[in-house]
């Protein structure tokens, strides 16, 4: 397995996670929401606000949400650019690996791993770490990639999702379960929660296996076909078959 380093000299400087996220307006939401589009990771319900961690946090606009909330709310990044990006706001996010921020113990009632677990080099280490940040009773979310998926399995190599080299691990629901129950959590809840490139996407890179031109295309550009895919990740979801998985569990005594 290469090194953090390593992996971290692997990512384009416009990776999309390390950008300011684009706000639809109101009527684009209420579009999205009628025509059965993605509406993003459903986190977990609490009562009242504490502390969060968004580990991976990329600009910080989640940690800025939970901030807005009422949370005391704090994230970690290791793209350095995009953590002084966070930083410029007033973000309390932290420039580097989770373990070198050296956060104390039981320091979070939230942590929220929304499609970052996935391009960890040391999953175990990093799930030590939070089992040891979290508070007695404290929630975690994993947000992943859904490797016994439909379009996983139709697709293969040219899955969009797979992500070589920048996803060091691929998980699906039952690795995900016996990873976090080896790490003391318990998981309360599985939710498939898929969006149209699993399948548009992976299409669109088949088409351009031979010309190296990855998900670009005139496929991945309809805005109907879109719609469609999202419809048929929908469908896979409903079967348990869709393309991302979010995991919630707690910390078990």
């Amino acid at each position: 397995m290469y090194s953090d380093d390593e992996l971290i000299s692997l990512y384009p400087k416009d990776y999309y996670a390390y950008n300011e996220e684009i706000k639809a307006g109101p009527w684009k939401q209420r579009a999205k929401k009628l025509l059965g589009y993605w509406q993003g990771t459903r986190e977990p319900h609490f009562d009242k606000p504490g502390v969060s961690l968004d580990l991976g946090c990329g600009g910080g606009d989640f940690v800025q949400r939970m901030r807005d909330g009422g949370w005391d709310s704090y994230g970690v990044e290791v793209n350095q650019e995009a953590a002084s990006r966070a930083q410029s706001k007033g973000l309390k996010v932290f420039s580097g690996s989770l373990k070198e921020a050296q956060f104390p113990d039981q320091s979070f009632d939230y942590i929220r791993a929304s499609h970052s677990l996935e391009h960890i080099t040391c999953p175990h280490e990093a799930l030590d770490e939070i089992h040891r940040l979290l508070k007695p009773n404290g929630k975690l979310l994993i947000a992943v990639p859904n490797i016994n998926g439909f379009s996983a399995r139709l697709f293969r190599q040219y899955w969009y999702h797979l992500c070589a080299p920048i996803h060091a691990f691929s998980y699906s629901v039952k690795t995900l379960e016996q990873i976090l129950s080896l790490h003391k959590f318990e998981v309360t809840s599985v939710v498939f929660n898929s969006n149209y490139p699993g399948i548009l996407g992976s299409a669109q890179i088949w088409l351009n296996r031979n010309n190296g031109a990855s998900s670009q295309g005139f496929l991945f550009e309809s805005r109907g076909l879109r719609v469609l895919s999202g419809w048929m990740q929908n469908f896979c979801d409903l079967v348990r078959l869709g393309d991302m998985i979010e995991v919630v569990s707690t910390k078990a005594s």
